[in-house]
């Protein structure tokens, strides 16, 4: 098994602080926090995925996504969505996609997850 890094951007702790003990049980590294600027110090690490929430507590989520994606090792970035609660959210698409998913749909989530962490979930997505 690949030993991968995950960092997680949500200003709900219960919500991050789930997917750090997922990712931790199934052999992997994540770390979470709230804050944007955390995060940007945190990213110049070399992580292999940013989860990160559609309200950043600190700054604009698409400044954080953008400042992200012009890192020379930058990270796969899944932006997680609140239902029907998401204004579009801009970034200079130029430097790279993200992928999105609602919180709500579990099943896009398997399928994101299932793509970085293979043994995370090994039955068929509906």
């Amino acid at each position: 098994m690949q030993r991968r890094r995950f960092l997680i951007v949500d200003n709900n702790e219960q919500e991050s602080g789930a997917l750090v003990q997922l990712f931790e049980s199934l052999g992997h590294e994540a770390s979470a926090t709230w804050s944007g600027r955390d995060a940007l110090e945190l990213a110049s690490d070399r992580f292999d995925l940013l989860l990160v929430d559609q309200h950043v507590a600190d700054m604009y989520v698409g400044g954080l996504i953008e400042r992200v994606l012009r890192l020379s090792n930058h990270p796969r970035v899944v932006i997680m969505k609140d239902g029907g609660n998401c204004k579009p959210i801009k970034y200079d698409k130029s430097l790279g996609e993200c992928q999105f998913f609602d919180k709500g749909q579990s099943d896009l989530m398997y399928q994101i997850l299932r793509t970085e962490v293979p043994e995370f979930y090994d039955g068929p997505v509906n």
